[in-house]
C-alpha cells in the first residue's frame, strides 16, 4: 500500500513540474551587422505553446536581461527580442561627473541563454533552458 502511495506522489508532483515548462517549437537567433561601428543587434525569435499558468518575463543571454514583444496566436505565444551591444569603448558619465562603462559587467553567452518565467499563482520566477538554432542574415554577407 505504502508502495501505490510513493508512485501517486510521484506522478503529481511530476504532473506539476510539467506544467510550468513551455513546450519549445522554435527558437531562432540571429545577427545583425548594421553599418555603423557599434551597431550589430542579436535578434531571438522564440515559438511556445502557450501556459496560463506561466507568465513569461524576459530572456537571460549568460547576465543579460532581454526583454520580450508577446504576441499570441491560436495558442502559441511568439516571443521576439533584440539585444543592441554597444561598442566597447562606451563610455557613460554618471551624476558625479565620473565615467563608467555599463556593459562592461554584463557577458552574452549563448550557451547559458533562459527563458525567465513567471509562476502567475505564487509570482516564482522559473528558468527554461533555451537552445537557439543559429541563422545568417543573407544580406549582410
Amino acid at each position: 500500500m505504502k508502495a501505490i502511495n510513493y508512485i501517486l506522489i510521484i506522478l503529481f508532483f511530476s504532473s506539476g513540474c510539467s506544467a510550468q515548462r513551455y513546450e519549445l517549437i522554435e527558437a531562432v537567433h540571429t545577427t545583425d551587422l548594421g553599418g555603423v561601428r557599434g551597431s550589430r543587434s542579436e535578434n531571438f525569435s522564440i515559438s511556445i505553446k502557450n501556459i496560463s499558468k506561466v507568465e513569461p518575463k524576459y530572456l537571460l543571454v549568460g547576465s543579460v536581461k532581454i526583454p520580450l514583444k508577446k504576441v499570441s496566436k491560436n495558442n502559441i505565444l511568439y516571443l521576439h527580442g533584440t539585444y543592441q551591444l554597444e561598442s566597447p569603448d562606451h563610455i557613460t558619465v554618471n551624476e558625479n561627473g565620473t565615467a563608467e562603462n555599463p556593459e562592461r559587467n554584463h557577458v552574452f553567452d549563448l550557451q547559458r541563454a533562459y527563458l525567465v518565467s513567471e509562476n502567475v499563482k505564487n509570482q516564482k520566477l522559473i528558468k527554461q533552458k533555451i537552445n537557439f538554432s543559429n541563422k545568417n542574415n543573407e544580406g549582410n554577407n
